[in-house]
């Protein structure tokens, strides 16, 4: 299949989703392509048995005006609650995990995703995007919005040809891996409200009781997230191992027998090289920009605040 279109995104998580939504605001034709199973990124829930789990971003909170006003209209939609308030700024949670949040956001739009896109290549003054099943997609303007590296890998025959300022810049970028391990334990567990520890020392940079967060119902479903360091460390360890050292160090929190675990492998969680600006635009070899929480702030927000402005900058240029 070949077809012509105006906006090609690459990646249907929070920056993509929020500069589909304005361009499409303006009559724009848009696609999004994601290899994932689902919309969101890192925006991610997944069920095991009866249990519910947010096992990548596990919280968002609010500074800037503009997300202020999306928040808003989510939290009167129903999308979004209130979760619990540290150091000032309320942390909010998807009412039903953090990927129902995404699953509304892509309902307006033409999201493909278990789409690889496997090659990107300049064309006659715009971009040539294959998939991996063969499908050519032809689009005036391309945002790329998956974690950097990916995206550089998949333009490597034309990076020479970008801007050499965006392509220091992007060559800079780089990202902290996670591990998060997802365990069901009998009865309530001993995680303490409003759900969630962060403890000082050790392999776990963040605990999640989903049941006690409201996300989850029945027995406790722990959401662990590994620290960088220790996630570097065992990488490419056998999952058995990974989960009998974070279950040793999650212990004090258990409360019960584990009744089932599997382990997912965040190979870009957090950014920890990112730019400052809120995103990143060349004109050569053809229109395209860079957008997602590596620009202007590794959090939900500042997924949001990039791929916003990413596609302000293209309806200007347009």
């Amino acid at each position: 299949m070949s077809e012509s279109i105006e906006f090609a995104i690459v990646g249907a998580g929070m920056a993509g989703l929020t500069a589909a939504a304005m361009l499409r605001q303006n009559s724009r034709r848009v696609v999004l392509l994601d290899k994932g199973r689902g919309v969101g990124g890192r925006l991610a829930t997944r069920r095991a048995g009866e249990s519910r789990f947010d096992h990548g971003a596990q919280f968002f909170t609010v500074r800037d005006a503009r997300f202020r006003a999306a928040v808003d209209q989510w939290r009167a939609a129903g999308w979004v609650t209130e979760w619990f308030t540290e150091t000032g700024h309320t942390r909010y949670r998807g009412t039903g995990g953090m990927n129902g949040l995404a699953k509304e956001l892509a309902k307006p739009f033409d999201v493909r995703t278990q789409t690889a896109v496997t090659r990107i290549e300049a064309a006659d003054g715009g971009w040539l995007l294959v998939t991996g099943a063969g499908d050519e997609i032809h689009a005036g303007n391309l945002l790329m919005t998956a974690p950097v590296p990916q995206s550089l890998a998949l333009l490597a025959g034309c990076l020479a040809a970008l801007a050499p300022d965006v392509f220091e810049d992007l060559r800079g970028i780089d990202y902290d891996p996670c591990f998060a391990l997802l365990a069901t334990v009998e009865g309530p567990g001993l995680v303490p409200a409003p759900g969630y520890v962060r403890p000082e020392t050790g392999p776990i940079a963040f605990l999640a009781d989903n049941t006690r967060k409201g996300v989850s119902t029945g027995p406790a479903a722990l959401t662990i997230h590994a620290s960088p360091g220790f996630t570097r460390d065992y990488f490419d360890a056998p999952h058995e191992e990974i989960a009998r050292l974070l279950l040793e160090a999650a212990a004090p929190w258990l409360g019960g027998a584990v009744t089932a675990w599997q382990v997912h492998r965040w190979k870009f969680s957090q950014p920890i090289t990112p730019v400052s600006a809120a995103f990143l635009y060349s004109a050569t070899p053809a229109p395209i920009a860079f957008a997602g929480d590596a620009f202007g702030g590794p959090r939900v927000e500042g997924a949001f605040l990039s791929g916003l402005s990413a596609a302000e900058a293209f309806l200007a240029l347009h």
